[in-house]
């Protein structure tokens, strides 16, 4: 390690140092995140790892090898990591590209990516992993040309957190993040105390429980009669809870394993789509509301034209809907407590 801090010194103070890498990870594994999302629609293979390595520089269209992981070339901005005179924490804003609007459908369904973990790594051409010169004509053997490969040799980790989402369009997508110092200020209370809006998470384990069918779209829009009662997707299990099947690109009718030809969806059958990552990883349950024979054209997540999503609008009318006595699709009675997690009795207090 002494050696490692002594190579990058070395360059620091260097009259004609190598040019700076800037490395980049999104963690991901607070979120419910559909990584096949990503992969199929954005363009953008994580693998199975939750967390998302990147890079805004380019080696000749190949990724940047570091400390034996492999960096994506992906278009996005990173600004504003300079610490202010005042001694004010700086908030730097992270700007990605959103071809189409690809991109947002992702965000939308993953609270923004709020709270996910972004760290910057940064080091020198001349210590990067050999795996970047290989087959590139460089030298006989491979190696790194401008020094040795160094693992130990970077600058310390800059660690920081998504705040918000600063600006959307068709073109970008702007974050701005926030260091851990700001990120784990204390809130007293902990729980903030909304008179109208649940902080559960829909369909949880935790808090909401519902398993029922689909009952209404974020509008609070009836989907119940868009559903096919007789599709082949429906079975009800022993507990109550409605068993569906997940989405396929398929087709509902696709075994597992099967080379069989595409398969699409019909008019009101219902799917559901699990996260498999995340803490508390809730499904999404979408209705088809237009038929179509190819499955893998028209994922759930982006065709609103071909599907609705069952989502709740976080209300006590919402609340009421899917764990009312009138909710037939719901199996699992509550005798009409309502698992709503905000606090209606405080609408009348104010706070100044």
């Amino acid at each position: 390690m002494a050696r490692a801090s002594s190579n990058l010194s070395k360059q620091i103070f260097s009259l004609t140092p190598d040019t700076i890498i800037n490395l980049y990870e999104i963690d991901f594994s607070n979120l419910q995140i559909n990584f096949e999302m990503f992969r199929d629609q954005a363009g953008i293979n994580i693998g199975a790892d939750t967390v998302y390595r990147f890079t805004p520089m380019t080696n000749g269209g190949a990724p940047i090898y570091w400390q034996g992981k492999s960096f994506q070339p992906l278009p996005v901005s990173m600004e504003g990591f300079e610490h202010q005179a005042d001694g004010r924490l700086p908030r730097p804003k992270m700007k990605i590209a959103n071809p189409e609007g690809l991109l947002s459908a992702i965000v939308h369904s993953n609270s923004d990516f709020n709270n996910c973990k972004v760290t910057r790594k940064r080091t020198f051409a001349r210590f990067l992993d050999d795996n970047n010169f290989l087959n590139r004509n460089i030298n006989e053997a491979g190696k790194n040309p401008y020094g040795e490969a160094d693992p130990d040799s970077h600058y310390p980790d800059d660690v920081y957190f998504i705040n918000r989402k600063v600006s959307e369009d068709k073109t970008f997508i702007e974050f701005e993040l926030v260091s851990a110092l700001e990120l784990e200020g204390s809130q007293v209370p902990a729980r903030l105390l909304m008179a109208e809006y649940c902080p559960w998470k829909y369909r949880c384990d935790v808090g909401c429980r519902y398993k029922g069918l689909p009952t209404a779209d974020i509008k609070g829009e009836d989907l119940t009669s868009d559903i096919d009662l007789e599709t082949s997707s429906l079975k009800t299990e022993i507990n109550g809870d409605w068993k569906i099947q997940e989405w396929s690109p398929n087709g509902l009718g696709a075994q597992a394993g099967s080379a069989a030809s595409p398969k699409g969806y019909n008019d009101g059958e219902i799917v559901k789509i699990v996260p498999k990552h995340g803490v508390d990883p809730a499904p999404m349950v979408f209705v088809c509301i237009q038929t179509h024979p190819e499955a893998a054209q028209h994922h759930p997540m982006v065709s609103p034209e071909f599907w609705k999503k069952d989502e709740c609008s976080k209300s006590v009318e919402a609340c009421k809907l899917r764990f009312g006595k009138a909710n037939v699709f719901n199996r699992a009675k509550t005798d009409g407590r309502l698992p709503f997690g905000g606090f209606p009795g405080t609408e009348k207090f104010s706070f100044e």
